[in-house]
């Protein structure tokens, strides 16, 4: 995997992609459940946002399991607010791929209900409205849930950088 970028650890630079595109993926989502209309237009954008957000959410994960390996190898002694954020580091990954998860549901279904029409739809998905309204609702609460994962974990891994050593 990838250790460095340009001499510099990879992990403090790679973080930014999730820190970024999460959040905006979510605004995304919640523009889309707002206005449904807006979901065919910017359904597969906002599905790209939240899928790279995803693989890097992956990728910040790793590069940041190397940088603790780095740590250990040289002596270092790995913090408590360190191993705080490397598991917050999880559950950030797996918050954006249940994200992901769930917007690439929402968009396909709304993109395979306007292809079948509504009799084709109603015949198989009983109340297609509700069902994507259903999927709105979880793929809003889930990108409240990815980004505020995101945001902890960034916090709880600058705090760990910053913090002062004990004595």
């Amino acid at each position: 995997m990838i250790d460095e970028l340009g001499g510099l650890p990879a992990h403090p630079l790679v973080v930014h992609l999730p820190v970024v595109l999460i959040p905006l993926a979510t605004l995304g989502v919640i523009a889309m459940a707002i206005r449904p209309a807006w979901l065919r237009t910017f359904g597969p954008v906002v599905t790209g946002m939240a899928g790279v957000g995803f693989v890097a959410a992956v990728l910040a994960a790793s590069t940041g399991e190397a940088l603790e390996d780095d740590f250990r190898a040289s002596g270092q002694t790995i913090s408590d607010s360190l191993r705080d954020h490397a598991e917050m580091g999880e559950g950030a990954r797996l918050f954006a791929a249940l994200f992901f998860a769930v917007v690439l549901a929402w968009v396909l279904f709304a993109r395979w209900r306007t292809r079948a029409g509504d009799e084709r739809a109603t015949a198989v998905v009983k109340r297609p409205r509700h069902a994507a309204a259903a999927l709105a609702v979880v793929a809003v609460l889930a990108g409240g849930t990815a980004t505020t994962s995101v945001y902890l974990t960034g916090h709880s891994g600058a705090t760990s950088v910053w913090e002062e050593p004990a004595p």
